[in-house]
């Protein structure tokens, strides 16, 4: 048992330890920050303190003799959301013996307006002024983010002081860093912002460059929702008076929410297109083109100065949410029925709102700031965009198959057209065409011959059997002409049971009359049609171009001659036409 009781009362005894390091941490006040030669760089929000100044009029001085007001902030980390007042964060830094002299204050959030940095414990306390409004040039250091070269005395205590003004929440994610910690943090940042907006920039020229090939308004309006997103991306990370324009005042101050607007109206655009909203639910395409024209509208007054930049920011605002929450039910409805469009339009749009509640949360104050808070609209946009794209592949894929299905029945109606309906062969007009491309390549080396065949004995068949039959005699002659021929041989059927045989490349007229008795000798066998047999022959009249003559019609007016002579002389013979003979074949 004593063992027993001993392991209880030691088990008290840690239970009680930790319970007082638990008590002491939690009521003790965080140490000082100290910098040395190891540190690279280091987040300083925990050690911030803060003074907000009602009055907007208070000096360095005065604030420093205010000491005693400064509180720890007890909102989320590096967040103190909304402020119309200026505010004033007080930082004391220790530094180690070996800790180097140059350093490197930033906030890694470029929407802040202005920052003035101060350090008391030098003789020109004002390090410099930075911030979103400030010219890029007149900036402590020309960089995507707001940064201010310091110089902090190695072996002891110096106070940081800056006082930050600006319209949009204050999200203040402070850092010291080393120069090569600086830019090593930097180049980071921007080589991410480089692919992400790279990545739109290839959408945006695909979009364009499809929209430019198909002429479908639906690519342009995807362009146009890419473009304004990009580029207020690129405004609002600071790169775009960075790398762009410069120390242009009126974009640096008004182009975001001006993209903001831009987006809408082509969000409310290709949603509209999209989905086909105005076919499925008329009255829902029609909020959307009011969202669109009061978007559009106020992005116009904007720019020419007609509306401020709070009443537009409101605006802005109210508007965003408007797109997607108008165009659910259509999407929802579109999924419902299994079409993919509809799916992937609410997958994209869910990421978006999920990054909209992020954005909003942190703009209101309510999250910390982190890579994550602080990046997820972008992330979410690019989410959104990716699913955008998948729907305008679907779209493009819905362009293929209407266009292939085009195409066919094309090809089906011009076969229809070129072809005999009972034999599947040629008929008059396709033959016409034929002949006249076979001509263009005749010669006397290289001769065409154009032979007109008609049965003898048909049309006892036609009587006798019915009309069934005859059609089943009729394919049997096409079946069997076709196989005499070669390749680039043709047989058509003229109508009736008159069929027309062009031969091309012939040497001479010997080639053409051994070519015709094997056309006549094709019918030598019976035909089996309405289960009985039957036996046809064929006259062949044949002419040979050029020598007989050089058009269609003329050849065939030859040919029909020659058939017709053999006709009056006993039929199932062959003869060759005389050139230029009176017409005897009409209609042709």
């Amino acid at each position: 048992m004593f063992p027993a009781a001993e392991a209880a009362r030691s088990g008290m005894t840690s239970l009680r330890c930790w319970l007082a390091l638990l008590l002491c941490l939690a009521t003790c006040p965080a140490q000082a920050l100290v910098l040395d030669g190891q540190t690279g760089s280091v987040a300083v929000w925990p050690q911030v303190r803060v003074l907000v100044d009602a009055s907007g009029t208070l000096g360095p001085e005065q604030v420093l003799a205010r000491r005693g007001e400064f509180v720890v902030p007890d909102g989320p980390y590096a967040n103190l959301g909304l402020h119309a007042d200026p505010v004033w964060l007080l930082l004391t830094v220790g530094t180690a013996a070996d800790a180097p002299s140059q350093w490197i204050l930033s906030v890694d959030y470029a929407s802040i307006d202005r920052i003035d940095v101060y350090q008391p414990s030098l003789s020109d306390a004002a390090v410099g002024t930075t911030g979103r409004l400030v010219p890029l040039s007149q900036r402590l250091m020309e960089s995507a983010v707001h940064a201010a070269p310091v110089t902090l005395r190695p072996g002891g205590t110096q106070d940081l002081l800056l006082k930050v003004q600006t319209r949009n929440a204050m999200v203040l994610p402070l850092s010291l860093s080393t120069p090569e910690g600086f830019h090593s943090r930097e180049a980071r940042r921007q080589l991410l912002q480089g692919l992400m907006a790279g990545a739109l920039l290839c959408l945006l020229v695909y979009s364009l460059t499809q929209w430019v090939a198909a002429r479908d308004n639906l690519f342009l309006a995807y362009a146009l929702v890419i473009g304004s997103t990009g580029l207020f991306f690129f405004a609002n990370s600071g790169l775009g008076p960075q790398h762009l324009w410069g120390d242009h005042e009126w974009l640096n101050s008004n182009l975001p929410v001006l993209l903001i607007l831009i987006a809408i109206v082509g969000a409310c655009w290709f949603i509209e297109l999209v989905l086909e909203i105005s076919r499925l639910q008329p009255w829902l395409a029609r909020a959307l083109r009011v969202v669109l024209v009061v978007a559009g509208l106020s992005a116009l007054a904007f720019a020419v100065g007609l509306m401020s930049y709070p009443t537009v920011l409101r605006l802005a605002t109210a508007l965003g949410p408007l797109p997607m929450l108008l165009a659910i039910p259509a999407a929802w409805r579109r999924a419902r029925s299994g079409e993919r469009i509809g799916t992937y339009m609410l997958v994209g749009w869910g990421a978006y709102a999920m990054a909209t509640l992020t954005m909003v949360a942190l703009l209101r104050g309510w999250v910390g700031a982190n890579a994550w808070t602080v990046n997820a609209f972008q992330v979410g946009a690019m989410f959104e965009a990716a699913m955008w794209m998948r729907v305008i592949a679907l779209r493009i894929e819905g362009l293929q198959s209407s266009a292939q299905r085009a195409h066919v029945e094309r090809d089906m109606l011009r076969t229809l057209a070129l072809t005999d309906a009972l034999t599947g062969l040629p008929n008059r007009r396709s033959l016409f065409e034929f002949l006249e491309r076979a001509l263009e390549r005749s010669s006397p080396q290289h001769l065409t011959a154009v032979y007109l065949l008609d049965l003898d004995g048909f049309k006892p068949i036609n009587d006798r059997l019915g009309h069934e039959a005859g059609d089943e005699v009729l394919v049997g002659v096409a079946q069997r002409l076709q196989s005499l021929l070669r390749g680039v041989d043709v047989v058509a059927r003229l109508g009736g049971d008159e069929f027309v045989v062009v031969a091309s490349g012939l040497g001479g007229d010997v080639d053409a009359e051994a070519l015709g008795r094997k056309l006549l000798g094709s019918c030598d066998e019976p035909f089996i049609a309405g289960g009985q047999s039957c036996r046809v022959q064929l006259t062949i009249g044949y002419a040979l171009a050029p020598l007989d003559g050089q058009t269609a019609a003329c050849l065939l007016r030859c040919a029909d001659a020659a058939m017709y002579a053999g006709k009056q002389a006993g039929r199932h013979c062959l003869r060759r036409g005389e050139p230029n003979p009176a017409p005897a074949l009409a209609g042709l």
